[in-house]
């Protein structure tokens, strides 16, 4: 059986070498996300649903922090093409796997109200 920390690593590597193709990736896959939100972001969503013993998946701009369902962390670097879509994620790059969160009313819900 293999190891928690190797199967993330596989299906990190999946997404793709380049931010295009990890953002390719994930719209084809239907995972999007809240941009600055690393537990709810495109890469934790992906990375929840194909490793269903994973219940946490956090993402930084260049780590992942996943905590399986026995309890097990592991902690590893993102590959060179997940680190760069993140950063560009988060500064406003790939619209069609942004989430906006709104009120009932309709409003946009902001970083504050979060």
């Amino acid at each position: 059986m293999t190891s928690l920390h190797q199967r993330l690593t596989s299906a990190l590597n999946t997404l793709g070498r380049s931010a295009d193709a990890v953002a390719d990736t994930l719209l084809i896959g239907g995972w999007t996300g809240l941009r600055e939100d690393g537990l709810n972001c495109p890469i934790s969503n992906y990375v929840t649903a194909v490793m269903p013993d994973v219940e946490v998946a956090a993402v930084a701009f260049n780590r992942i922090t996943v905590v399986s369902t026995n309890g097990e962390t592991v902690e590893t670097p993102l590959p060179t093409g997940a680190a760069r879509f993140v950063t560009a994620f988060d500064t406003g790059s790939y619209d069609d796997l942004a989430v906006t969160l709104t009120r009932t009313d309709g409003e946009v819900i902001d970083d504050l109200e979060r």
